[in-house]
Parts: structure tokens; C-alpha cells; sequence
């Protein structure tokens, strides 16, 4: 685990890799952080109905050798979070009470930034950014609703001369993948960081030994060990509507700073969106801009 990261955001990290019971754990400590600081795991045992094997199990999966361990971190976490403003902050999100509710999925998205600027490791950024200027060319890959992340940056790629290419489906993706040679370099986005797809996909940079950025929320799964570089997303969305809707803040936000940093180190930049814009903005009156 980074250890750069809070112990709920460290939750949040894995919560995809839990178990239905020990997510039930999850839920209960994240929900009543100071409270869990009080109880035994016989009691966190049965607010979250689950077991005492469960909640031990729970702990060892985060790092701790005990709970008490993990509810001396927790008070100090929860000691960190009394001495912030108090707002106006619903725990769940309802019709029922919309401002509160707007508080809170504020307050969770913010949060969400914060952590995910807390674990990004300096090295790997500086490695994937070279490894992008490098590239003969950028080759997307992800399912579902990460596919839109992938698009974006890959037409701001294009914006700056980069050569990218984003299929529009995941199938259209591991074609791509199939054409990869070493100084290619895949770009894969997943939440979960489970997927049959992407595995195909890494099998084939593997193949054509090119390297593969992989951007998730689950830095522990098997795609991010066979990853050459892993930036972590950490979504709090969890907590709003479930593990199964991922949120797009943080990766949008980790896609927007990969490409500021690209463009930072891209020599002739300005002139390539001249250019760019003489080609697509001939139906625009507007001064030439990036993005």
C-alpha cells in the first residue's frame, strides 16, 4: 500500500479487490471513523454483520499486524480530520436532502484529488511522460466508460503532433494492440484493473516488448504488476453509488496532467497547433488555442 495515502483512501484503493463481507467492513469503518477508534473487532464485527475473521482478515489486507494497529492509525486520521471546518455534510446522498447531499459529493470528489495527487509517485510520472516523447506511437486500451478518458487524451496528443490512436471500442483496441512494436508505447485506463480484454492487450505489448502505462484505481491487481508504469486513481465513488460505477474525476485529472507535462517537454508545440488548427479550425473564427 502507499503509505503517502490516508487509511480510508487506501481503502477506497483496494475496495474493488474485497470480498462482499469484507466490503461490508469497508463500509462501516469509512462511514464511522471516530466510533470504529472505540470498538472491538467483535464489534465492528457486528455493526458491519459480518465476522470476526472477517474484520482480521480486513486489517491484515490493509498492512496492519492488528487492529489495534489499524485503530491507533484510524484515531489519528480522524484527529487529522477534526481540525478541518466543519460543513454541512450529509453521509449518504439523497433527494431528500440535496444540499447535503451536494456537500458531500463535493467534499468526496475533492478528496479524491487530493489523494490522488498524494499517490502519485514522482519517478513513475517522469517514466511515463518520457516513455510517451519517446514513442514512435501511442496506442490506447480500455473498456466500457474509460474508453471516453482514453479519447480525450489521445485527440490532445494529436493536438501537439503526438501520433496516437484510440479504436472506439475495446475490440477495435486489442487490434491496435496487435500492431505494436517495441518503441510503441500502450496506454491502458481501468478502474478495477480486471479485464480480460486488457490482459489480451498486455499479452501483445508484451509480445512486440513494448511498455505499457497502466492508470487505475487498483494498483495491487495482476495487470498492474505486469505494467511498466502504474499511476494511481483513488476514487471515493464507492461510497456514493457503489464500486460498480467508477468515478472520472480522478482520471480525468491524472489524463489532464499527463498531457500538461507532455506538452511541456514537446518542442515545437505551439507551431504544431498551428497547424492543427489550420486543418480543423477552418469553420471557427477563434484564435488558435490548445485544448
Amino acid at each position: 500500500m502507499n503509505r503517502n495515502l490516508g487509511i480510508v483512501d487506501q481503502i477506497y484503493g483496494m475496495y474493488g479487490a474485497l470480498t462482499e463481507t469484507e466490503q461490508r467492513v469497508a463500509d462501516y469503518i469509512v462511514r464511522h471513523l471516530v466510533e470504529t477508534t472505540y470498538l472491538s473487532v467483535r464489534e465492528i464485527a457486528r455493526e458491519s454483520m459480518s465476522s470476526p475473521a472477517t474484520v482480521s482478515r480486513f486489517v491484515k489486507s490493509l498492512g496492519f499486524d492488528s487492529f489495534a494497529d489499524l485503530r491507533l492509525a484510524l484515531a489519528a486520521e480522524a484527529s487529522r480530520a477534526s481540525e478541518a471546518p466543519a460543513a454541512d455534510v450529509a453521509k449518504e446522498v439523497t433527494a431528500d436532502d440535496i444540499r447535503g447531499s451536494v456537500e458531500f459529493i463535493l467534499a468526496t470528489k475533492v478528496q479524491e484529488l487530493r489523494s490522488t495527487v498524494a499517490a502519485i509517485n514522482e519517478d513513475e510520472m517522469k517514466r511515463a511522460i518520457q516513455l510517451i516523447l519517446n514513442a514512435n506511437n501511442v496506442v490506447f486500451g480500455a473498456v466500457g466508460n474509460s474508453i471516453p478518458i482514453c479519447e480525450n487524451l489521445s485527440f490532445k496528443f494529436g493536438q501537439i503532433g503526438i501520433r496516437s490512436f484510440c479504436g472506439a471500442t475495446s475490440e477495435s483496441m486489442i487490434l491496435s494492440s496487435m500492431a505494436l512494436r517495441h518503441d510503441d508505447v500502450l496506454i491502458l485506463i481501468s478502474s478495477s484493473g480486471y479485464s480480460k480484454r486488457l490482459e489480451v492487450m498486455v499479452d501483445n505489448a508484451e509480445d512486440a516488448n513494448a511498455p505499457v502505462i497502466f492508470i487505475t484505481s487498483n494498483p495491487t491487481s495482476s495487470l498492474a504488476e505486469r505494467s511498466t508504469v502504474v499511476l494511481q486513481a483513488v476514487s471515493g465513488d464507492q461510497m456514493l453509488s457503489g464500486v460498480q460505477f467508477s468515478s472520472h474525476v480522478p482520471f480525468d485529472f491524472l489524463a489532464e496532467t499527463i498531457f500538461a507535462l507532455t506538452l511541456s517537454s514537446v518542442q515545437f508545440a505551439s507551431e504544431r497547433t498551428q497547424i492543427e488548427h489550420k486543418s480543423l479550425g477552418f469553420d471557427k473564427d477563434l484564435p488558435v488555442t490548445i485544448g
